[in-house]
């Protein structure tokens, strides 16, 4: 079951820096999508993984963080 993890942010940078930290962490670039307009940065993960990304969402201060499942 594949899970989509939304994190909002206040500004650009916070999005960029979120992004980097899930590359860097082994996160596939297709699996990151960054809606710029909402300030947005959604990743689509499997269970084992929601963790890791929602203590990264965490670190960069989102303002609200959303699980959906697909």
């Amino acid at each position: 079951m594949t899970k989509t993890v939304t994190g909002t942010y206040e500004s650009a940078n916070q999005i960029k820096n979120v992004r980097n930290d899930l590359i860097a962490i082994g996160i596939p670039q297709e699996q990151i999508y960054v809606d710029e307009e909402n300030q947005q940065i959604k990743v689509m993960i499997a269970d084992e993984t929601k963790p890791e990304i929602e203590d990264i969402f965490k670190q960069h201060d989102a303002s609200s963080t959303n699980v959906t499942t697909s």
